[in-house]
């Protein structure tokens, strides 16, 4: 038997809207610095693709370094 559209197995406190995941976001930049976009993905059970459309919109988050070398930094 098929899975309906939607049943997915998905966290129910995923970010609902976009100032929900700039929040989310932001609170997972806080709690670790050198968080990859993909384990943010995977989280907040979104694609990574709208990871990085959304971390552009953040204009006091930056990442600074290169590859896992590097970190992000918020600046609040």
């Amino acid at each position: 038997m098929k899975n309906k559209v939607g049943e997915k197995n998905v966290p129910q406190n995923v970010p609902q809207n976009k100032k929900e995941l700039i929040e989310f976001i932001k609170a997972k930049v806080r709690s670790n610095n050198k968080i990859t976009r993909q384990a943010i993905a995977d989280s907040a059970g979104v694609s990574v693709k709208t990871i990085q459309r959304t971390i552009k919109e953040i204009e006091n988050l930056r990442y600074i370094g290169t590859g896992n070398n590097g970190y992000w930094e918020l600046n609040e």
